[in-house]
């Protein structure tokens, strides 16, 4: 059992895990200070974060880890619900369902998504985030199905597509969550409907034909 030293520090990280990724989904990376953190997490001692985590990067992976912690095992339950013989369809839900689900049926506002968003459109960081997501096994199972089951298309193509995957992922998952949110993020069933219509637009991006010359 921990004592009471340690439980308050865990609480602490844990009030600046939560007041760092509400700041960082609505200002952008870049526009806020570890001070700022440390003040909105109600840390009278500006170097908290420092403290707590270290460098920015830390704090970053902080974060992600935290939601993977949770992320994981709902990917892998969705997994186990795709059968012998998965199709394009079944892999793509796989990539799209849990992200959906997490955000969709959490208690009150959240800030995921939108943090997500801002990590990968930040140059600086998206490579933590894509570092940390090359660590999901589930994720990377996933991702590996997936291209096993596309149709016959060049390199090139696939470049493309796989590009334009992630940017309506990355969008798409925070102005869900945006929207949940400025509804009042009491909802919990709606992300199933939103869920199914994502994954119709990415087996119609993946499956359209290609041009011939």
């Amino acid at each position: 059992m921990k004592n009471d030293r340690s439980a308050k520090a865990d609480e602490t990280r844990l009030r600046l895990l939560s007041a760092a990724e509400k700041l960082f989904a609505e200002r952008g990376l870049d526009a806020v200070s570890n001070r700022q953190i440390s003040e909105a997490a109600g840390q009278a001692n500006n170097y908290a974060v420092g403290y707590h985590f270290g460098t920015r990067t830390e704090l970053l992976n902080a974060l992600l880890e935290l939601h993977v912690e949770i992320l994981d095992p709902i990917r892998l339950r969705t997994l186990d619900t795709i059968g012998t013989e998965p199709d394009l369809r079944d892999w793509l839900r796989c990539l799209i369902e849990p992200q959906l689900k997490y955000i969709g049926t959490r208690t009150g506002p959240s800030y995921f998504g939108q943090f997500w968003m801002a990590m990968a459109t930040t140059p600086t960081t998206a490579p933590v985030l894509y570092t940390q997501a090359a660590l999901s096994e589930p994720l990377i199972a996933t991702l590996n199905g997936m291209y096993s089951a596309l149709p016959a298309l060049t390199e090139e193509v696939v470049q493309v597509r796989n590009l334009m995957t992630q940017n309506i992922l990355i969008t798409t998952f925070a102005d869900f969550e945006r929207r949940r949110n400025e509804l009042g993020a009491s909802d919990s069933t709606s992300w199933q409907g939103f869920s199914d219509a994502m994954v119709d637009g990415l087996v119609g991006l993946w499956s359209a034909p290609t041009t011939t010359s």
